[in-house]
Parts: C-alpha cells; structure tokens; sequence
C-alpha cells in the first residue's frame, strides 16, 4: 500500500497542467499531473515512474517498540549522504534455504549496525553545524570524511559524538584555509572551549593529520566585514600582516590576534577615519583586549626593526 506525502513544494512541482516548454518546466519530462509519493528511499512519481531523487532525512527518528522498528524498516531511506546500505528483506522472499539468509542478514546486522547507527546519529549533527556556520558544502565533505575516520579508528567509544563532529568541522576548516575560529564553533555547538581543543588534538594526533597554522591575512577579510570597515583598511591591514610575518615577534602567535592587531593599527594608520575601539575589534576576533594591545606593540616592534 503507498501513501502519498505532501512533497510537491520541496521539489517545486506544481498541481497544475504543464506548459509545453522544457524551458519553462524543469519537470517536463513527467506526466501532466504528477503523483509524487515515497517508494524505497527515493522520490518517484506514481503515475509515470519518474524518478525525481533521494529522500534526504535531516533527523532521523529513533525506534523503540517492536511497531516503530518494523515501520523504520519499511520506510528508511536506502540511500543516505553516508552512502548505501545493505538491506536483506527475507520474509517476503519465497527462496528454498531461508535458514541461510536469515544468517547471512543476521551476520550482515552484527558487523554494519554499529558504523552506520553512528554515522546516522552524526549525520543531522553535523549538517546543523554547518548550516548555522554558513560553511561551504566542499567542507562539509571533507568534515564528513574526517569524521568517518575517527569512527573507523573507535574514536567515539567513550566519547561524545557533538564533540567529535565539531573537532571534525574544525579541522576541515583548518586544512581547506577557512577562516572559523575555534571559539565560535564552540559557541554555535554549545562546546566548553577546552573539550573542543581536546578532542580537535586527539583526532590530529589518532588519525596523523599535519595542519599548517593559518596566515593572518586569512581573518583580515572577514574581521573587516564583520567590522564595517572600508576596503583601504582591508588593504593597508593585509600589507602589514604580510611584512611583520616574518618578525621573530610575531612567530608563533595566535593568526586571529595578528590579523585583529593588523586592522587596529591599519585604521591608526589612515588617520582614525573608521575609527573602531579596541573592544569592539577583540569581541570580533574572539581575543581579550590584552592580547590585542600586546600584539598591536610586536606589530610596532616589528615595523620599527
């Protein structure tokens, strides 16, 4: 028995009759009035069996009663952003040695159950980070894959599974030179700073992944967005974080403290015409106002060396 599901405006079809134009209809190639409904993890339509794509479930529901898994079963997505699954349906198949495949289904469950359920759980997790981030999905994929290695390597037994995806998100930021601050992963996943920097070294060191430290000139564009700041002081900040790099001064400090400095002495610079306080630029590079006064003073040593 199929049932329909109110699924039309998601995929942007509409109820009525279509136009002639293949131009001006993206679902040309269906009937005149498609019958969308769920059959197998994908959505196809009932009347001339187009198939229109996957069913992407964003929160998948937990099953509990001996009802809600047998419905689970029947209506779970075979296909998910994780990848496919193995389904061994034996019940309905009239096959002679059903004793060989109810082992073979029950082995198949005991070896996959517990990689899957975990990446299943991680998935919506993970895709919610992102979305309130506002990352790319090039660094969803490679968050995913990283993450898919620290299960591979049991790093989640023990382990809570919100830390770990945002210590995953962390490092595909990190190695594709996005500029996210730790401390603003951990606000938006609601993480103590000091777990995530825990379990962001421990997958470095478990899974050996070697991150060089970002440039400041990285967080110079996005911290004079965020500031209002012209594109003179983008500039002039850019140029000085790239001549004081170098300086014995500046080796080895915080990039977000270098590029925030930068921006500071940048507006002294062309005459305070933007002027932003010491407090505001700090709350937006996620530093204290100490930090920031001693690195405006290595950026000032620097320049005068």
């Amino acid at each position: 028995m199929t049932q329909t599901y109110p699924v039309y405006e998601q995929l942007g079809l509409s109820t009525e009759p279509k136009t002639a134009s293949r131009e001006e209809d993206p679902y040309y190639d269906c009937c005149e009035v498609p019958l969308i409904i769920e059959y197998r993890g994908i959505y196809v339509c009932r009347k001339c069996a187009t198939v229109f794509g996957p069913v992407i479930v964003d929160s998948p529901h937990r099953a509990f009663t001996q009802e809600e898994i047998l419905k689970k079963r029947i209506r779970e997505p075979v296909y998910t952003n994780i990848g496919p699954r193995t389904i061994m349906n034996v019940k309905n198949d009239a096959v002679k040695n059903k004793g060989l495949f109810y082992r073979l289904a029950k082995i198949n469950k005991s070896v996959s159950t517990t990689f899957e359920r975990n990446l299943t759980v991680a998935q919506p997790k993970l895709l919610r980070l992102v979305s309130q981030l506002g990352i790319p999905i090039s660094i969803l994929n490679v968050a995913l894959t990283v993450y898919r290695k620290a299960v591979s390597k049991h790093l989640t037994t023990g382990r809570s599974i919100n830390n770990l995806v945002a210590a995953s998100i962390f490092i595909a930021c990190r190695m594709r030179g996005l500029p996210r601050t730790i401390e603003e992963i951990s606000e938006v996943a609601n993480i103590p700073l000091k777990v995530l920097a825990k379990n962001y070294r421990l997958i470095l060191r478990e899974l050996k992944i070697r991150i060089r430290p970002l440039s400041g000139k990285y967080f110079v564009e996005r911290f004079t967005s965020d500031l209002g700041l012209s594109i003179d002081v983008q500039m002039r900040a850019q140029e000085l974080v790239e001549l004081v790099e170098t300086s014995s001064a500046i080796i080895g400090k915080d990039p977000k403290g270098i590029a925030a400095a930068s921006i500071y002495v940048a507006i002294r610079d062309l005459g305070r015409k933007e002027h932003r306080s010491l407090t505001r630029i700090s709350e937006v590079a996620h530093i204290s106002e100490v930090t920031l006064r001693n690195r405006v003073k290595n950026i000032k040593a620097a320049m005068a060396a």
